[in-house]
C-alpha cells in the first residue's frame, strides 16, 4: 500500500484546517445573477433616484415631472404623483402615510399621501434639493441641497492678479433644510462645508452625507436634534441658559426656516449645538464619492466612488476598513441585509451591476459584474425578494435632424423608459 509522507499529511491536514476557517467570501449564490425581466413603463424626461416600499412593494421612480408608482408584482404602473418642475429623490416615512419628494428647480419638497398619490403639501427648502432621508427615531426629513456647478468653483486672484478657481473653496457651501414630519414645516438650515451629496440614516439616529468635492463623509446624531432646534427657533440656547440673536438676514439659499446653522469649516467650534457635527476623511484609494449605503447592524458604511472602488468604514469613526473595484460611472448603491449582498450600479459604458458578498462583517468580495444598459446608474433593492431594480431607457439615431460634421445625434427613442428587474 502507497502511504504517504508523515510531513505531507501533516501538511495537508494544516491546510484543510486552514480552508475550513478562512470564508469563502468568493464563492458565488446557488446562480449567477440575471436580468430576469425588463418592464417598459415610458414616460418622459430625466430620472434620477428610486425608492421601494417593502411593505407595500411599490417602486417610486424619480422621472422629470412626475413620480412613477410601479407595482413590483405586476411590473405595471400603479399611479403617477404630478406637479413636479424635476423631481430628484423620494423619502417615505415610517407609518406609511407620507413621502417627499425634492422638486429640484421649485426650492421645495413635495408631500404626497401614498394612499392617494395626491400632492398634499409644498415646503420651501433651499436652492437646488436633492437627495433626501426621513430620520424615523426623529421624526426629521433631511433634504440636501448642493452647491450648484457655479457656487463650486469660486474664483480667486493669485497675488500677480491670475485668476484661479478651485472645486473645494473653503466659502463654498451646501444646505441642509431640516424639516418636521409631524408639522410639515421647516425647522433649520443646516449650512455645511463643500458640494454635498448622498444622504443616509441608520434608522437610530444618526445621518451621513457625501462632502464630493472633499472626499469626506458628514455625519450627525438627530437624536434630541428637533427639541434642541425648536429652542434656537424661540431664541433660547439649547442649555436654556441664555437668548440667541436672530439675524435680520439669512444666506443665500437658504429656506424660510426660523433657524440657521452655520457647520462651515469657520465655525465647527462656535456651532449652537455643540460637537453635533462630525467628519470622516475617506481613504486615498476614493475619490468624489457618489452613493451611500449602510449596514447598521455590524456598524459598516459603503461609499462608490468616481474611480471605479467601492470604500468600507467603520460607521463609528470612519476607518477604512477595505476597498473593492467596481465598474465605471457608478452612481448609487444598495445594501440588502437579508441576503448580506452590496450592488453598485454603474451607468457608464454599456452599463453593469457590481455585486459584492459580505461574508462575515469584514469578509468582502465582488462575486459578479452583470453587464446591464447604459445609462442604468439608479437602483433600488427589494429586501423582501433579493431583487434589484435599475431604470433606463433606449436611443438611437435621430432621423429629423441633421448633426452636421459630427453627423446624426443621437435621442431617446419615445416610450422606451423601462425598469430591469435583476435577480438569480
Amino acid at each position: 500500500m502507497f502511504r504517504l509522507p508523515g510531513i505531507l499529511v501533516l501538511c495537508l491536514l494544516i491546510s484543510a484546517g486552514l480552508a475550513a476557517q478562512t470564508p469563502q467570501a468568493t464563492e458565488l449564490p446557488g446562480q449567477p445573477f440575471v436580468i430576469k425581466k425588463t418592464w417598459t413603463i415610458g414616460g418622459e424626461g430625466n430620472w434620477d433616484y428610486l425608492t421601494l416600499d417593502p411593505v407595500a412593494l411599490q417602486l417610486y421612480i424619480a422621472h422629470g415631472p412626475v413620480v412613477q408608482v410601479v407595482d413590483v408584482n405586476a411590473g405595471t404602473v400603479a399611479g403617477e404623483i404630478g406637479g413636479m418642475r424635476d423631481a430628484h429623490g423620494i423619502a417615505l416615512d415610517n407609518n406609511g402615510q407620507y413621502g417627499y419628494v425634492s422638486d429640484g428647480p421649485a426650492n421645495a419638497v413635495r408631500v404626497f399621501d401614498r394612499e392617494t398619490l395626491e400632492v398634499v403639501a409644498s415646503i420651501p427648502t433651499g436652492k437646488n434639493p436633492r437627495a433626501i432621508v426621513f430620520e424615523p427615531a426623529s421624526r426629521l426629513v433631511f433634504v440636501v441641497c448642493p452647491a450648484t456647478a457655479e457656487e463650486s468653483t469660486v474664483p480667486r486672484r493669485a497675488s500677480n492678479g491670475q485668476r484661479i478657481v478651485t472645486s473645494s473653496d473653503p466659502l463654498v457651501k451646501s444646505t441642509v433644510t431640516v424639516i418636521d414630519a409631524d408639522t410639515q414645516k421647516a425647522l433649520a438650515d443646516l449650512m455645511l462645508p463643500g458640494k454635498l451629496g448622498f444622504a443616509q440614516t441608520d434608522g437610530k439616529g444618526t445621518v451621513y452625507v457625501n462632502i464630493t468635492d472633499r472626499n469626506q463623509i458628514a455625519h450627525f446624531n438627530a437624536q434630541g436634534f428637533k427639541s434642541q432646534l425648536r429652542k434656537l427657533a424661540k431664541g433660547v440656547a439649547p442649555d436654556g441658559t441664555k437668548s440667541l440673536e436672530s439675524k435680520s438676514t439669512k444666506p443665500e439659499g437658504s429656506s424660510n426656516a426660523t433657524v440657521t446653522i452655520d457647520w462651515s469649516d469657520a465655525a465647527l467650534d462656535v456651532q449652537p449645538i455643540p460637537k453635533a457635527l462630525q467628519v470622516f476623511r475617506l481613504g486615498h484609494d476614493c475619490s468624489t464619492p457618489k452613493g451611500l449605503a449602510i449596514d447598521s447592524a455590524n456598524l459598516r458604511l459603503f461609499t462608490a466612488c468616481d474611480n471605479m472602488t467601492m470604500q468600507v468604514l467603520n460607521s463609528t469613526n470612519g476607518q477604512v476598513v477595505t476597498t473593492l473595484p467596481i465598474g465605471a460611472g457608478t452612481d448609487a448603491i444598495g445594501f440588502d441585509p437579508t441576503r448580506g449582498l452590496i450592488y453598485a450600479s454603474n451607468g457608464g459604458g454599456v452599463g453593469s451591476l457590481t455585486i459584492i458578498r459580505q461574508h462575515l462583517t469584514d469578509s468582502y468580495a465582488v462575486i459578479q459584474e452583470l453587464p446591464t444598459r447604459a445609462r442604468a446608474r439608479t437602483l433600488a433593492v427589494n429586501p423582501v425578494s433579493g431583487e434589484v431594480y435599475l431604470v433606463t431607457n433606449v436611443t438611437g439615431f435621430d432621423l429629423t435632424h441633421n448633426g452636421g460634421i459630427g453627423g446624426l445625434k443621437t435621442a431617446p427613442v419615445i416610450g422606451s423608459f423601462q425598469v430591469l428587474v435583476v435577480g438569480n
